[in-house]
């Protein structure tokens, strides 16, 4: 029954999504790693467009869009690790969706929505978005808000590479201009970092590959704040995140020539 009622739903919550545009209202939201973002103060307030993906684990055209990896390339592209002009949230749109159901294993998904995206993943019951404002004509509904006057101007749930997205945002009147000549292919050259033990407790292990000369390690919290840095020129680096509180965080290791991104869970 509830597949046939969800298969009812996704037929009616994915005809021509198109965000209610206006003001957006503040919301403060706990994201999948326990971080706090609230949309005014952590986003908005600092000149950043706000991305907010509203979308449903059991939904095609969701799944379609999280399989271009549009918002994913975006967020590499033009948020904390790249020129820092933009945040992007997902927002699971269905209360009842589980953690199994995130991770693609439950009953109500198509997949696993956690693999290949590090920008935040926020799941609540009961939501505390109101869906007639973020989502009114169903999912997926991308959010995109100018950080001048707090007005939703476009909804790009229909634009599957992300220099759809830039073009969208950069004729949408957003007081920003992305730089239309990056590439996630120039942003993220044939590198790789492989962090062992992952999950770690204090220290992590970093294997350097496909870099040459003196590099520089970032790590962020899940709100684009940096935590730890510093540079090496060692293949192999032993480094120290005892002072970190427990929860995930992205390692971003880069120099002029490459650069790469990878996601640590730290735990108590």
């Amino acid at each position: 029954m509830k597949k046939l009622l969800l298969f009812a739903a996704t037929a009616f919550m994915t005809l021509g999504a198109s965000a209610q545009y206006g003001t957006a209202p503040d919301f403060t939201v706990t994201d999948l790693d326990g971080n706090e973002i609230s949309l005014y103060a952590d986003i908005l307030d600092q000149g950043l467009v706000a991305v907010v993906d509203v979308s449903a684990t059991w939904c095609g055209p969701c799944w379609n869009l999280h399989q271009s990896h549009a918002l994913e390339d975006l967020h590499q592209a033009y948020g904390p690790n790249g020129t820092n002009q933009l945040r992007v949230i997902f927002y699971e749109g269905d209360a009842e969706t589980t953690q199994a159901d995130l991770e693609g294993t439950g009953t109500s998904t198509l997949g696993n929505w956690l693999e290949g995206i590090t920008y935040p993943v926020v799941d609540e019951n009961p939501l505390s978005l109101d869906l007639s404002i973020w989502a009114p004509l169903g999912f997926p509904t991308v959010n995109v808000i100018r950080p001048s006057d707090y007005e939703i101007v476009l909804d790009t749930y229909n634009l599957y590479s992300v220099d759809e997205q830039v073009a969208a945002i950069n004729n949408g009147d957003l007081g920003i201009t992305l730089d239309a000549s990056l590439s996630v292919s120039e942003n993220t050259p044939a590198a790789s970092v492989n962090v062992y033990p992952n999950p770690s407790v204090d220290h992590v292990n970093l294997q350097l590959d496909g870099f040459d000369g003196t590099v520089s390690i970032e790590v962020y919290d899940m709100l684009g704040n940096i935590a730890f840095q510093m540079d090496t020129n060692n293949k192999l680096e032993l480094i120290n995140l005892a002072e970190l509180s427990a929860g995930n965080y992205m390692i971003r290791v880069y120099n002029d020539a490459a650069e790469s991104t990878s996601r640590i869970l730290l735990m108590d």
